[in-house]
């Protein structure tokens, strides 16, 4: 975070006690809304060079944040620098959690959310022990993170069933809707290319583009760093309607990642909460490896215009 993120925490002194002694100055709430905006669109100089430096470190998973690697012959350099897995949030570091709560607060910003669901989740569960369902959804989950990490997206957080990811300034520039779509396609597509039950499990995928809040959500005593808004409620509609096998993109989204738009491929669906209907672009996996853009009507699924899927 800006004014201290990163530096100036001292080797061997846990951050949550230099902040005690060391209380952040107070901000206007005008002040404190551009010290954000500035950290979200990568202005901020310290978080950046951090970010660069620890994305040269192999690991996964990583601060959500800080993009510190928390497994790997890097996690020791990452614990030295205090840049260890929080006890508090297993996604987001000590030094980044302690950031968060010196400067609570967010700022709206352009960007791009991805939502990735199991689709017949109950059913699975039925038909499997606890732990064998657990075992599947943890190889869907490194699946998904490892497609995230590869377009500098956010992993902003495990949904029991899905995940969520961001992509804003700070990690994917300008191109975030394109990196967004990418992530769709190579996870639908690595789910193909698995073995078992990996490469039956359904997953459907949610991506839209728009402003959003993103900042420190949450409690004194439980923060995290995540975003809201219309944008984020959109592609998480869009996640629970597309069919297994399939991507719902907002042409928003498709248009903002300079992706072509051949005719009669998108459609309107209905969106549950919203009062007119969302044109989007259906991806389904083909042959070989790619997700492309089908004809309007044709999707791997039911109808998207569903309210909900069944779980």
């Amino acid at each position: 975070m800006p004014s201290g993120h990163g530096g100036g925490t001292r080797p061997g002194r846990r951050p949550a006690r230099r902040a005690r002694h060391r209380p952040a100055e107070p901000l206007s709430e005008a002040a404190l809304t551009e010290m954000w905006r500035g950290l979200l669109l990568g202005e901020d100089s310290t978080l950046k060079r951090l970010r660069t430096v620890f994305n040269r470190l192999p690991g996964t998973p990583r601060c959500k944040v800080c993009a510190a690697p928390f497994r790997g012959p890097a996690r020791m350099v990452t614990r030295i620098a205090m840049h260890g897995r929080s006890p508090e949030n297993p996604l987001m570091c000590g030094v980044c959690m302690w950031s968060l709560r010196r400067r609570p607060g967010g700022a709206e910003v352009p960007g791009s959310v991805l939502f990735a669901d199991v689709r017949g989740s109950t059913g699975l569960a039925e038909g499997r022990t606890a732990a064998q369902y657990h075992r599947l959804l943890q190889r869907f989950y490194a699946l998904a993170a490892t497609a995230i990490e590869r377009h500098r997206g956010i992993l902003d957080k495990f949904l029991g069933d899905g995940v969520m990811a961001l992509y804003i300034p700070l990690t994917s520039g300008d191109a975030h809707a394109r990196a967004a779509v990418g992530t769709a396609r190579d996870l639908l597509a690595a789910l193909r290319r698995a073995d078992g039950d990996l490469a039956a499990l359904g997953v459907g995928c949610g991506v839209h583009t728009g402003d959003m809040f993103v900042g420190a959500l949450g409690t004194d005593d439980r923060v995290d760093f995540s975003a809201l808004g219309d944008t984020v409620n959109i592609a998480a509609r869009l996640g629970s309607i597309a069919g297994p096998g399939e991507a719902l993109v907002s042409r928003a989204a498709w248009e903002a990642a300079g992706r072509p738009l051949p005719e009669d491929v998108t459609e309107a669906v209905t969106v549950t909460g919203r009062s007119a209907p969302l044109d989007v672009v259906r991806l389904a996996l083909a042959g070989g490896d790619g997700a492309a853009p089908v004809a309007a009507g044709a999707g791997a699924g039911p109808p998207a215009a569903a309210a909900q899927r069944t779980k």
